[in-house]
């Protein structure tokens, strides 16, 4: 059964990429919330707009679909809430679960997605930016206002 679910996962995972190219720009940068932070891990103005790696991280976890188990806000469905995970997990830890999953508890390993091998650090940053209430729930903007060149694979 759990092998079944994990091969859907995959599957969905191929199917719904290619989609997410297809949507139209999003809308622009709502006022946001006032919060700006900067860390070692991350910068945020305004509670959602992000620097780059923060923001690649953004498209990551979108284009993973890891909302399909985490929640759109992070706060858990069938998957644990993230934004209380990430504050004990380290990075390590956190690296370790994503890239050889938690198969008994119905988290697949995506230790062979390049996206993932690539970007793990900047999805780490922002799930980071998420659980310390740095970073809004949402659409994320680049500072600058201008998009980052290159896609979510790249840095």
């Amino acid at each position: 059964m759990r092998l079944k679910r994990s091969v859907v996962l995959v599957l969905l995972t191929f199917v719904c990429l290619p989609l997410l190219a297809a949507f139209p720009p999003p809308p622009p940068p709502p006022k946001g919330n006032g919060h700006n932070v900067k860390t070692p891990l991350y910068t945020v103005v305004d509670g959602n707009k992000v620097d780059p790696k923060t923001l690649t991280g953004w498209k990551t976890w979108r284009a993973m679909a890891c909302e399909r188990c985490h929640g759109a806000s992070q706060e858990g469905l069938v998957g644990p809430a993230l934004v209380n995970s990430l504050k004990v997990l380290t990075k390590d830890q956190f690296h370790t679960t994503i890239t050889e999953g938690r198969l008994q508890k119905g988290m697949p390993p995506f230790g062979s997605v390049k996206l993932v091998n690539d970007t793990w650090e900047d999805l780490y940053a922002y799930l980071k930016g998420r659980s310390n209430g740095d970073i809004m729930a949402g659409h994320l903007y680049p500072i600058d206002g201008n998009p980052p060149p290159g896609n979510p694979g790249k840095s």
